[in-house]
């Protein structure tokens, strides 16, 4: 066996090269491993790579502090350099004697640590008094991340813990409070404008509360903990700049019934703090019953998805669905009859949303735990449309929940990418088929459809809880009108077509007033007047907005000394003003159909810029 001073010449000689391979990985795969980086960096001046100021460094000659537990005072500075030190003598770690206690031995057991953990934290580990109970005074000692609480003649266990991994919140600033208001309002009264929607259920029965996740208290605290870190910041460290992206996050805890956690919130640093704050309030209990809180995901999945289609939004606009399930056993509600609800509840998500879900499994266990059924639920996505979908054993490593949800969070980026590079392309979508109207020809000699069963003309009011407010048409006597077949404008994206208001004199259809511009797409798209109506109403709502924005651009331009006409100009700047749009209903085969219309502006048409700005 080697001496102490051998053991310390050796350890001298480790360089840099030797202390890099334990350092490189992003999370310790255990706070004893961290421990060791930290006493090995210290030791050897070699600076310890990592993020922030978590660990700090000293060139100090390096002191090693010793302990003799049976005696109150025998905490002893030794210098490991001094040969002829004789303060120390070494002990296996094995001689050292523990009692235990009933308690003490249910402690270690729910958290995962040994007997031989205990003598090693007496053995290498700081010790201190800790807090007097009853009268009875106690010892603590701590090593590595265990902390060990013994009674006064440190023979006796009292408890034992393991200190948890400390995720710092965010800071947030007004921007993000500003920002994280904004998107709660999108997601609140314009959720067709969600990109993707990830509802995680967390099991959060009493077996979570086992401590046996290096680096945390629990495998709850595990769960939330990895959550906001490797999912939530790893998406928003993935944003470019300041991408603003609208995406929803749902989290279900489950035990006996199954409880909503946060619904529909923004992934942003603000859910990030609030999991963070969950983590340590999070008290799991009883059992983990499967189908209630599967009930509960399938039901705002559901409600969520008619609404988008009542909108208007068709199947291929719809947002993705992330449904995350993690677990770290058997279901409780383990009958055959409620297994099979457990695989309907998936195979009727699947056919609602078909490859605009993802079902991600993630058992937290050590080898060998029971996994079976949260992997034949998988397997149920699989085969019912969702793929991609997956399930991962995480066993009982932090970095391996960690790095389940990094995947997770990439392939949500991935996926979140794939849907905004297309959310616009209506390039595989055919194109009409029209003919120009020629320039110059007389409106009567162009053909026309004519509409008068149920003409009625809306503008919108967006103070009504329905925006359309009723109004008079435009000229007397108009009770329809007619829309020339051939556009004579063509944008990127639309056609424009003359308008007439019609009216009825002696039994004979005349043209009233002058023609407006009626504007439909120049792609083929499905006949849904819903879509179309919710269209007409973003659209004018953008119009009567930026009218207001104009407003008030032009009265800052008219009190600006600066902008006052001068002696060699002809005018002053002109008034910025947005036309006013309308909707004229019609009815068509008992259906109330639209056309969203404009007044026609004369002149030559210039376009200064596109549609990007």
């Amino acid at each position: 066996m080697k001496s102490i001073e051998d053991k310390n010449s050796a350890k001298r000689k480790l360089g840099e090269s030797d202390i890099e391979p334990l350092i490189r990985h992003k999370w310790p795969r255990s706070l004893d491993s961290l421990h060791k980086d930290k006493k090995l960096s210290k030791m050897h001046g070699v600076p310890l790579k990592g993020k922030g100021n978590r660990v700090r460094f000293t060139t100090d000659k390096p002191t090693t502090i010793y302990f003799e537990p049976y005696q109150d005072n025998a905490l002893k500075a030794v210098d490991p350099s001094d040969a002829n030190s004789t303060e120390h003598t070494s002990r296996l770690t094995e001689e050292l004697t523990i009692l235990s206690t009933t308690h003490g031995r249910a402690r270690r057991e729910l958290r995962d640590i040994s007997k031989h953990d205990l003598q090693t934290v007496m053995k290498y580990g700081e010790k201190k008094r800790a807090r007097t109970v009853n009268g009875e005074k106690r010892w603590m000692f701590r090593f590595g991340n265990i902390v060990y609480i013994t009674d006064w003649t440190c023979t006796r266990e009292i408890t034992s813990y393991k200190d948890a991994i400390d995720i710092q919140p965010a800071p947030i600033t007004q921007k993000i409070k500003d920002e994280h208001k904004d998107t709660c309002q999108t997601l609140r009264d314009n959720f067709h404008l969600m990109t993707t929607h990830s509802v995680i259920i967390i099991d959060q029965s009493g077996s979570m509360r086992a401590s046996d996740v290096n680096g945390f208290r629990s495998r709850s605290e595990a769960a939330y903990g990895t959550l906001a870190l490797d999912y939530i910041a790893e998406q928003l460290y993935q944003r470019r700049g300041d991408e603003r992206l609208i995406d929803a996050v749902t989290v279900i805890e489950m035990n006996d019934d199954g409880s909503i956690f946060c619904f529909r919130e923004p992934l942003d640093w603000i859910l990030f703090n609030k999991l963070l704050f969950k983590q340590k309030q999070a008290k799991p209990r009883s059992h983990g019953n499967y189908l209630k809180s599967l009930d509960i995901a399938k039901s705002l999945i559901h409600s969520e998805v008619i609404k988008l289609q009542e909108s208007g939004l068709e199947d291929g606009d719809l947002p993705a669905y992330m449904l995350v399930f993690l677990s770290d056993g058997k279901p409780s509600d383990n009958t055959v009859d409620e297994k099979l609800q457990h695989l309907f509840v998936i195979e009727d998500l699947c056919l609602k949303l078909k490859d605009k879900l993802k079902v991600f499994g993630m058992g937290i266990g050590a080898i060998g735990s029971e996994f079976d059924h949260l992997k034949s639920l998988v397997s149920r996505a699989q085969s019912c449309c969702a793929v991609e979908s997956e399930f991962v054993h995480a066993g009982l490593s932090s970095t391996a929940i960690g790095d389940a949800f990094s995947s997770l969070a990439t392939s949500t980026t991935a996926t979140r990418t794939q849907l905004l590079a297309t959310e616009n392309d209506t390039s595989t979508r055919p194109e009409k088929q029209f003919k120009m109207r020629e320039k110059n020809s007389e409106s009567g000699v162009c053909s026309s459809k004519r509409f008068t069963d149920g003409v009625k003309r809306y503008h919108y009011d967006p103070t009504r809880p329905y925006p359309w407010r009723l109004g008079g048409f435009r000229n007397c006597n108009t009770s329809g009108f007619e829309v020339e077949e051939n556009p004579f404008g063509k944008g990127a994206e639309r056609l424009a077509y003359r308008f007439y208001e019609v009216a009825n004199e002696n039994g004979t259809w005349k043209r009233v007033g002058g023609f407006m511009v009626a504007k439909e797409s120049n792609k083929i798209t499905p006949d849904n007047e819903t879509r179309k109506e919710k269209f007409h109403e973003h659209f004018c709502r953008v119009q009567l907005k930026a009218q207001e924005l104009a407003t008030k651009f032009n009265e800052v331009v008219r009190s600006t000394p600066v902008l006052f006409q001068s002696e060699d100009e002809v005018s002053r700047p002109p008034p910025i003003m947005f036309l006013k749009c309308y909707v004229y209903e019609y009815q068509k085969n008992g259906v109330s159909c639209g056309y969203l219309v404009e007044n026609y502006l004369k002149g030559k048409y210039i376009k200064y810029n596109g549609n990007v700005g």
